[in-house]
Order: structure tokens, then sequence, then C-alpha cells
């Protein structure tokens, strides 16, 4: 028996037969990889482009972004998951917690940490102003700030703002933050991309963006001229050999050369919508079908209504005259009257509803489907649909550490696209009006501005499933010397040093008033044996013993 003889197909123009496409017989494969064989059945008429960023994305985000904030508005679920994640980015603040490296500036810890504390006091005087002075439209302290900028990242994969230097009477302050609508951000005249202009975003030869074309109002406000009418923004300021940040555009850089932030929305966008469709039908015919208690029949014959119509029964029939009785006999008549009789007109048939609507399989497809779309976004389907219900501590517990990793890494994309630039831009400004005592010998901000900016962002409490479990597990931890203090209150949201001071003014207070057995160590019961963990009081008590 011979081996059947390969055919194959080179394609034109390609002498080196790299392209070529071997088509065997027999069922062997038409293609060395499976994910390229245009003739399987599962892959027909699916030929993608092969296309730079850019280009896949800059031509349909306008629609795209349309629709998100579409179902923003009117979806629950998506308004719901975007609500999440925002919580988890930012939630009610974005502390600072000054550390300036002490070996880089030149000067001793203890000078480097009187410092940082120093500028910590500063800056809340200028992020929590409460008339709102760092906020260039005058709403909102810097946690709000970083909200909004979180909740544009996180619904439309972008966020846009420009860092205003504005002078105000007897505020020593010069920096002010505008956040800006990304729909704003776009090429002058709609004029087409280019190599060095791309969706509003001014780049080198290099790729890097240099400057940023900012409508100066909404495209779509055709009520205002400034619709019309572009400011080209440098990123940076260049002071000297500093370049001072002046634009910041936060988004998660997912393909190389990529200029515009995408949306993790989009990818689950055309199942949104067929479920909100398939939700509304549901419910509608429900309604519908609860509101129709029967329907009422006549059971009148052919003979009979020839009769009574007077019409031959083979010539038809005008029921005009008998449709008319009818409406007259059930006009401003209660069919189901008091005394529960029914009075219905000759020959006619009441037949009562009791179809009930099938939709034992709703829930189960709704709770399918929120799973995915929980996935797609990075967050848990308990926190989407805020049910519980099936949830033991071991499963939430795993869900939230995943869920974590993911919110750390988009809280470090939104440290360092939004709150590093703005610490930067309002801690020149700070020390540039001498605000802030610096260090005798300490190296310049210009000289070396990553060891001035050294700092820790404390976010939201990351929260307790079963706060007794939780509790024991972050002092073992602190105990086995594998974490501080320090960490254990930022993952709470709580800073350090304001605890322990806090705790130093109680214990204080408690003694001056004369109340006895301040408990200050936690007793730990090991989940294995039931015995004490050394880190607890009875512990501490043997080892003193001893």
């Amino acid at each position: 028996m011979s081996t059947p003889k390969p055919t194959v197909r080179v394609k034109a123009g390609d002498s080196t037969g790299a392209s070529a496409r071997v088509m065997m017989q027999g069922g062997m494969p038409r293609t060395s990889y499976a994910s390229a064989d245009l003739g399987h059945p599962s892959m027909l008429g699916w030929m993608p482009m092969s296309q730079s960023a850019d280009a896949e994305w800059l031509r349909d985000r306008n629609m795209s972004t349309a629709r998100i904030r579409d179902m923003q508005r009117n979806e629950g679920w998506v308004k719901s998951g975007v609500n999440r994640k925002v919580d988890m980015l930012v939630g009610g603040s974005l502390r600072l917690n000054s550390k300036p490296d002490a070996l880089g500036l030149g000067i001793s810890t203890d000078a480097a940490h009187a410092l940082g504390r120093q500028i910590q006091s500063k800056w809340f005087d200028w992020a929590e102003d409460p008339i709102f002075r760092g906020d260039a439209e005058r709403q909102m302290p810097f946690s709000g700030t970083a909200g909004l900028v979180a909740r544009e990242f996180t619904g439309l994969g972008e966020s846009l703002g420009v860092l205003r230097w504005i002078e105000r009477p007897g505020w020593d302050y010069r920096t002010a933050i505008q956040v800006i609508d990304p729909d704003r951000l776009s090429n002058p005249m709609g004029t087409p991309d280019t190599d060095r202009l791309r969706g509003g975003v001014e780049k080198d030869e290099n790729n890097a963006p240099i400057a940023y074309h900012i409508r100066c109002g909404h495209p779509f406000d055709v009520f205002s001229t400034a619709s019309f009418q572009w400011d080209r923004i440098d990123r940076w300021d260049r002071i000297g050999d500093w370049e001072r940040p002046k634009v910041f555009h936060v988004y998660d850089k997912e393909r190389p050369g990529q200029s515009r932030g995408v949306s993790d929305l989009v990818a689950s966008m055309t199942k949104l919508r067929m479920l909100s469709r398939y939700s509304e039908s549901e419910v509608r015919t429900a309604a519908i079908n609860s509101t129709i208690v029967g329907a009422i029949y006549t059971q009148l014959g052919a003979e009979y209504a020839a009769d009574r119509l007077g019409s031959d029964v083979t010539g038809g029939t005008d029921w005009k005259e008998f449709n008319t009785s009818r409406a007259d006999f059930y006009k401003n008549r209660n069919v189901l009257d008091d005394a529960r009789f029914l009075t219905l007109f000759p020959s006619d048939k009441l037949e009562m509803n009791t179809q009930p609507r099938e939709t034992a399989g709703y829930p189960a497809f709704q709770t399918a489907f929120l799973q995915a779309f929980a996935a797609s976004i990075g967050i848990s389907y308990e926190q989407l649909s805020m049910d519980w219900s099936n949830t033991n501590y071991s499963s939430a517990r795993a869900a939230l550490n995943e869920v974590w990793r993911g919110v750390m890494r988009l809280r470090s994309i939104l440290l360092w696209g939004f709150a590093i630039p703005v610490y930067a831009a309002w801690l020149e400004d700070a020390l540039d009006a001498g605000t802030i005592d610096v260090p005798k010998g300490c190296a310049d901000f210009y000289d070396a501005p990553a060891a001035w900016l050294n700092a820790d962002w404390i976010g939201p409490a990351r929260g307790f499933i079963d706060p007794v479990k939780e509790a024991q597990a972050s002092a073992l931890r602190m105990d086995g010397r594998i974490s501080t203090l320090e960490r254990e209150a930022a993952e709470q949201g709580q800073d350090w040093e304001e605890i322990i001071a806090q705790l130093a003014r109680e214990r204080a207070a408690m003694e001056d008033a004369g109340i006895a057995g301040v408990v200050t160590d936690l007793t730990i019961v090991s989940a294995t044996d039931g015995q004490q963990a050394p880190g607890g009081k009875q512990g501490k008590d043997k080892q003193n013993a001893a």
C-alpha cells in the first residue's frame, strides 16, 4: 500500500516557501498548528486581522466607550463591578506615608524620619484642604480626586488629567489637579493618525509621549464653541535637568506601542448586552403573565351565529353587530362580582390563567454568566452579586487572595501613573515655596528626586472575613518576624505610627484615671493542638519567669 503524496501550496511571491501549507490526505492536519487551520469546522470564517495596538483600538474606541458608559448608567451589574474595584483601589482614602531614603539624601536615619513626618504633615494640609484648593475645580480633596481617577481607569480603561499651576492668595502651594474626560483627548480637527500623533497623543522618535492634544470642550457639547478648539499640553515642564509632570495618563499598557487604554469591559460587552435583553424579556413576560387572570371565549356555534346574525353560514358572517352587543354587555360590568357569581354574556365561557411562567432555568443561567463576567473584570462573583449564601470561609478567603493580587497590580499602575507624579509636582512646589525645612547636608531635590519621593501609599483596608482567625494570624506573623506592625497596619488602611501614638495616649489616660489591668498582649491558641502560642500572654509570662 503506497503512501499518498502531500500537495504543497506555496504562497504567491514567496520564493523561500516559508509560508507553505501542506495539505495532507487521510484526515491529517492541513497546518502545523491547528490554530491556523482555515479549513477546520470550528475555525471557518474566523480570520481576524493582525494589527498594531493602536490600529486595533483607536478606530473602535469612541463607540466602545459610549456603550460602556451607557451600561454603567443602566446596568446594575456593570455599575456594581466598577464600584467594587474602585472601593478596593482607593475606597475612602489614599494616604501618603513618606519615607525619604536616608542614604540617598546623605543624612541620618533619624533626620530622614523627621523629614518624612514633616512632609506628611504638609502633604495633609494640601491634600485634605477643606476648601479644596488642591483641586483646580474646587470640589474634592486628593482622596476624592483619586477615586474619580480610579473610576475612569476601571470603567473606561484610562484616566487623564492635567496638573495646573494656580496662584491663590494666602495659599502656599500652586499645584492643582484637574481630571479631564478622556473623550477630549483627540487629534486636532479629527486629522488622521500618524507615526507621531495617535489618538491625541504626540510622540517622539522613541514612541515616548511628549505632548497631549486636548479639546477645550467635550466633542458632543455642540452648544459650546470650545469643542472645536484644542490645547497642546506638554507632558513635562522642563526646569533645568528636572522635568516637572504636567499631564498624567493612567492606563494598563497591554501591548508595545499602545497609546490609549482599553477597558476590561469590552471583552464581555456583547454577552452583557444579551444578558440585559434576556433579563428584560423574562421580567416583562413574567409581569404580563401575572396580570392576566383569565380569558373569555365564546361558545357560539356556526349555525347559531348564522341564525342570530341573519347570515348564511357559507356566505360569511358579519360579526359587527354581535361584537357590539357583547361589548355593551360587558361595559361597566364586573365579571367577577362581589357575590362571586359569574355573569357572562350568553354562550361565553371563562377560562382562568393557570399556566405559570417557566423561569426555573433563569437563575442558574444568570449565575453562570455573572461568574464569567466577574472573572473577566478581576473580582469575585460574591463581590459582584453580593450573594454570600453559598460561600464558606476557605473559599471566600481563596477568592479574596486571587482578587487582591489583581487589585495590587492595578493599584501600582494607579500609583505610578497618578499619585507619584502628583506627589512629585507638589513636593517640588512645597520646597520651592519654603514650607519644608531641609536638613543640613541633605541632597537637593533635583539631584535625588527618587530619594525624596520614596514613600508608601496606604489604600483601603483589605478587610476581615473571620476577624478572630485573621487577627491571630496577623499576630503570629509579627511574632514569627515574617511581618511588621507597619505592614499589618497598612493592609488594614492604618498608619502604624498613629496606632502607637494613640495606644500611648490611651495607656497614659488609663493610668491617670487609675484603671488597672490594661491588657496589651494577645492570647493566641494554636488551631492544631489547642496549646497557647509562644507569642501569647502566658508564653511571655513563662519567658519572664525563666
